[in-house]
Parts: C-alpha cells; structure tokens; sequence
C-alpha cells in the first residue's frame, strides 16, 4: 500500500492530506508546523534512502506541465509507501512523545 502526501513549497498553501490530519490531531500541531514536519522527516530519509522512497509525483494540474503561460506554480501529490509513512510517523513519535 501507499499514501498521498502533498509537496513541500514554503510559504505556499498545500492541500490536506490523511497523514497530516493524523499527527496534527496526535501530537496538537497546527496545520503548517505538521505538514513541513513531515517534509522535514521525508527529507532526511530521502537523504538516507534515496529519491526512491518517492514512489510517484503527479501534478495536481497536469495540463500545467505542456503549457504555462502564467508561468504558476506547479504543486504535486507525493506518493510514499507505508513503510515511509511509518517511518515518519515514528520520527514525530520520537520528538514529541519525549517532549
């Protein structure tokens, strides 16, 4: 199985996702501290892990991708698999279950 997580781009608003609703009700985090925790986390086991873990990244507007006048920003859908997610999940576990 795998799950969904929304891209990373500070600054910017991002879509919900299960994962984030989930360690923000966990551990009371709002919404951006919870979702660019997350990045944080997937970060370093990208480091670690490599870009694999990235299952598969799908635009949010494909059409974006053949044509972009405007010249927007181009948001996507992160797929990781559940052994990412819990991963990450353990990582919040280890930081704010000690706390």
């Amino acid at each position: 199985m795998s799950i969904e997580i929304f891209d990373n781009f500070p600054g910017r608003s991002f879509s919900g996702y299960d994962l984030l609703d989930e360690v923000m009700e966990k551990y009371g985090l709002e919404r951006r501290e919870a979702h660019e925790s997350i990045h944080a986390f997937l970060d370093q086991i990208v480091e670690i892990d490599g870009d694999e873990v990235i299952l598969k990244s799908e635009a949010t507007h494909p059409e974006l991708l053949k044509s972009n006048p405007n010249d927007l920003d181009i948001r996507h859908w992160l797929t990781i698999s559940d052994e990412t997610a819990d991963t990450i999940r353990e990582a919040f576990a280890a930081v704010y279950e000690t706390a």
